[in-house]
């Protein structure tokens, strides 16, 4: 009896190790279902993506195109000004001016002031081309400035009477030399003596002609182109 219980026993045993194994493999199988399932799921989804995102991208490259193809080409917008907003230029009529290196404005400065003060223009244009070549610029060794040599003992007192402040100024310049010169010519009537008194003071002038002497080559260059100047005008 004892034998036949024991065998009992070990076939009780065993066949509850077969259960548990039984048990063991279907959930094993049942897993391994599970995990197939959610992976073909995954996959499923990450290619819908794919081709969801493949379907976008030529649309932007398409778009990205157009943009560079934009930049490209920049819009062109047409510029309308208005006559009334154009700089207005003087106008100048070139047939007045004298053919020297001096601007139309400047002779116009010299036309005006000559004018003012009743001292022949031609002879202004022909005593500058002497006295300073027609350079605003030029300063003498004896400390005489501008287009028409105007010495700096002159320099306060045209500063008192004409405000003229700065002689390398074409126009102040102008300005102060005919001032100068009108008294010259309205009291000398001969061109030579008046260049004279214009070039060495009344003084000196007044010592040459004590010796006889009534032209200078000072005055005669200023003649000369003086005749010069008319002969082309």
């Amino acid at each position: 009896m004892k034998v036949t219980k024991k065998i009992h026993l070990k076939i009780e045993v065993f066949y509850a190790l077969c259960m548990i194994a039984a048990i063991l493999l279907i959930g094993k199988s049942l897993h391994h279902q599970t995990v197939q399932t959610n992976t073909s799921s995954i996959v499923s989804k990450s290619s819908s993506v794919i081709q969801t995102a493949s379907s976008a991208l030529p649309e932007v490259v398409t778009s990205k195109a157009e943009m560079n193809s934009q930049a490209e080409q920049p819009e062109k917008k047409e510029i309308q000004v208005s006559a009334s907003q154009l700089p207005k230029k003087k106008k100048y009529n070139q047939a007045k001016y004298y053919d020297v290196p001096l601007s139309a404005e400047i002779q116009d400065a010299i036309f005006t002031e000559c004018k003012v003060k009743n001292v022949p223009e031609d002879l202004v244009i022909a005593l500058i081309g002497v006295e300073s070549r027609y350079n605003p610029k030029c300063i003498s060794r004896t400390n005489d400035y501008g287009l028409m040599q105007i010495n700096i003992c002159h320099k306060e007192s045209l500063k008192r009477d004409l405000q003229v402040t700065d002689l390398l100024d074409s126009k102040q310049n102008i300005k102060a030399g005919v001032h100068m010169l009108s008294w010259i010519v309205n009291k000398y009537s001969n061109i030579n003596q008046a260049l004279m008194v214009y070039n060495s003071g009344e003084s000196g002038a007044q010592k040459l002609w004590k010796r006889g002497i009534y032209s200078t080559d000072y005055s005669r260059k200023v003649v000369a182109q003086l005749d010069e100047i008319k002969k082309g005008s």
